[in-house]
């Protein structure tokens, strides 16, 4: 199997729920807004609160 085929079978049984977020460190975030964007790239799509101080924190990991 090739990522994409693992990717777009993992995501394809993900219909709703919540996800853990995580950075390079200990800070995470739950997050509701969570679905696959793109198969080429393997790209994810999850929505946090512009003014979140967890978000600001996972977004300066790189």
């Amino acid at each position: 199997m090739t990522v994409a085929t693992d990717f777009r079978q993992v995501l394809g049984h993900f219909c709703t729920g919540v996800t853990v977020v995580t950075g390079a460190g200990p800070v995470g975030m739950a997050c509701q807004a969570f679905a696959a964007l793109s198969l080429d790239p393997p790209l994810v799509l999850f929505c946090p609160g512009k003014t979140s101080r967890t978000w600001q924190a996972i977004a300066g990991t790189g």
